[in-house]
């Protein structure tokens, strides 16, 4: 009877220090992972379409294509797999390439700038993947034009800093 006893006792005992503990997932970002959005602003400067997915809850791949250039990067959302956290702020980089056209008289046609953008926002994501976020960010360029000057924070021998920032909607499944 004394065996039966200790075995029932180890059998409640790692039901209760290990059963279930990993279950409970509210977090729409670690359910959701796959998604797609149209971003406003942001490392293309226009309007892009965007594809992402969620490596976990906190970490985020992103790549996309806009008007006039293309980017990717990494995402960092703060929250835990046990939380709703349906509003969460979030840090990122990305690196992107746009070209700028020239249509001017005796121009040579544009301009290709490589970037860095870096932003820090937060995002809203319902239970059923609808995503909005809002994001600040600093635009580092490659470059030294002189039209940018209104707008730049800092400009250096090979790189001017300036505030930016993007609006993005989407659903991730």
């Amino acid at each position: 009877m004394r065996n039966y006893f200790l075995l029932l006792l180890v059998f409640l005992s790692s039901h209760i220090f290990y059963g279930q503990k990993d279950s409970i997932v509210l977090n729409p970002r670690a359910i959701r992972k796959t998604g797609f959005d149209f971003r406003l602003f942001g490392p293309t400067v226009l309007l892009a379409f965007e594809g992402n997915h969620f490596i976990n809850q906190n970490i985020n791949i992103q790549g996309g294509i806009g008007l006039i250039g293309f980017y990717g990067g990494i995402q960092y959302y703060h929250g835990r797999k046990d939380k709703k956290n349906l509003i969460v702020p979030y840090s990122g980089f990305n690196l992107a390439y746009f070209y700028l056209p020239d249509f001017g008289p005796g121009s040579s046609g544009g301009y290709g700038l490589p970037s860095c953008y870096i932003p820090l926002g937060f995002q809203l994501m319902t239970k059923n993947g609808f995503h909005i976020s809002l994001e600040g960010a600093l635009f580092l360029q490659n470059t030294n034009d002189p039209s940018l000057a209104a707008y730049v924070f800092y400009q250096g021998d090979f790189v001017s800093i300036q505030p930016w920032g993007s609006f993005k909607i989407g659903k991730n499944f």
